[in-house]
């Protein structure tokens, strides 16, 4: 897998991998894994890597420099967005939705209307 290193101590052979597949970050603890020298990985270094995962953390080994400061502002980006999600939410305005209050309901009674002198006569004998 590939990552762009977040973090790390060069003293204690650390650091934090952010994976190339978005999921949960790498872990290396170098000590056993990569050889002694003086170099070690920087924030923003490219790196390849195998993962595993132990005890729901993923630990990146066999770890080896791709490019150098490839993502170097990474880190910063990351740590900004981080302060810019901080902030309070601008949203939008909300509207109160007041109900009128119900009027006294009034009881009206339909006019009476005069009856159709049709409707009035009785049918015929037959």
């Amino acid at each position: 897998m590939l990552g762009v290193v977040l973090w790390s101590d060069a003293s204690d052979r650390k650091a934090v991998i952010w994976c190339e597949d978005q999921g949960d970050l790498a872990y290396v603890n170098a000590s056993d894994d990569v050889l002694w020298t003086d170099d070690f990985f920087d924030a923003g270094d490219l790196v390849q890597f195998d993962v595993e995962l132990s005890h729901s953390m993923r630990l990146a080994s066999n770890a080896r420099l791709v490019i150098e400061k490839a993502g170097s502002a990474l880190p910063d980006v990351l740590r900004q967005e981080l302060n810019e999600m901080s902030k309070p939410q601008i949203s939008a305005e909300i509207i109160p939705f007041v109900v009128p209050p119900k009027k006294a309901a009034t009881i009206t009674k339909p006019p009476k209307t005069a009856r159709s002198p049709a409707l009035s006569k009785s049918a015929p004998a037959g």
